[in-house]
């Protein structure tokens, strides 16, 4: 199953971005093929306001535990953190399960 993460920074959000970067992508980094893609959101002016993973996992509950262990969220950067399944309907790249 294909689940997408969305974690929105708290105001000040970028200053715990950029001491937690590391370990955020080191992190997801650990899912390896069960990590699909991500990227941040990012506010008119291009700076990152959020993120948005697309993961794999066996269920929500197995999605929620990995996504609230992300130490932008334990770390006190993201404002707000949901967790969605998710079914890639168009454009879905050939040979991708879930």
């Amino acid at each position: 199953m294909l689940f997408i993460v969305s974690g929105r920074d708290k105001a000040d959000g970028m200053a715990g971005r950029l001491e937690h970067r590391l370990q955020h992508r080191a992190y997801y980094a650990g899912l390896d093929e069960d990590l699909i893609l991500a990227g941040p959101y990012l506010d008119a002016d291009g700076e990152p306001i959020g993120s948005m993973i697309v993961m794999r996992a066996e269920s929500q509950e197995a999605a929620e535990k990995f996504a609230f262990a992300d130490p932008y969220w334990t770390q006190g950067v993201f404002e707000s953190l949901t967790v969605s399944r998710w079914d890639w309907f168009m454009k879905r790249p050939d040979g991708l399960s879930g």
